[in-house]
């Protein structure tokens, strides 16, 4: 179960995989890691829904795979004019409205592979208060995060100012996370698993 509040305090006009809530109502560009429902909350809602027709330069940022996602659902498919879908791997340039000078501030957006679920993504946001990653969900190897082209600049790693990490097992009851070879083995859908191989 995510606890993320949904905003950072470097970008608070930016809310990341929670959709309702006074604070997170506030924000201008809105971020989806995944489709899982802790990661929604207020996604669904009609309050939401207002919301973003409201405001139609608002808009929902998520992998190509997670967009498919939401587009197959009766429950989401009223979003589709405000999904985006962006590559992984490749820094975008994201606008936001400032709503008090109308002025455009740029942040740049990178989704890099969680590895937990089909369209699963990490965020890179790098910008004026700094770099930021969130990693939602995210199931890596040993050494993968290294590997993370989209992390370095050059030979260096880049500088992370904060790092939100979802916490989901932080909770002292949960005594064992599964592996992958665990999970793949208990998957009994065999289609289902080596398209999810593939997506991962």
């Amino acid at each position: 179960m995510s606890t993320f509040c949904g905003l950072t305090k470097e970008y608070p006009q930016v809310a990341l995989d929670l959709f309702s809530g006074k604070d997170v109502l506030r924000a201008r560009t809105y971020l989806l890691s995944h489709v899982h429902t802790d990661h929604m909350v207020g996604l669904h809602s009609d309050v939401f829904a207002r919301h973003l027709k409201k405001h139609p330069e608002y808009k929902l940022y998520c992998s190509e795979v997670t967009r498919e996602f939401l587009l197959t659902s009766n429950k989401y498919c009223h979003l589709r004019n405000s999904l985006v879908a962006l590559p992984i791997q490749q820094a975008c340039d994201v606008n936001i409205l400032n709503d008090v000078n109308s002025e455009q501030q740029q942040l740049q957006v990178t989704l890099l592979p969680a590895g937990h679920y089909p369209g699963s993504a990490m965020f890179l946001l790098e910008g004026h208060a700094g770099n930021v990653l969130y990693t939602g969900d995210f199931r890596l190897k040993n050494g993968a995060a290294a590997k993370i082209e989209m992390l370095h600049a050059g030979d260096v790693v880049k500088p992370i100012r904060s790092l939100y990490i979802d916490t989901t097992f932080f909770d002292p009851k949960i005594m064992y996370i599964p592996d992958r070879t665990d999970t793949e083995r208990s998957e009994s859908h065999g289609s289902l698993q080596v398209q999810g191989k593939v997506w991962l």
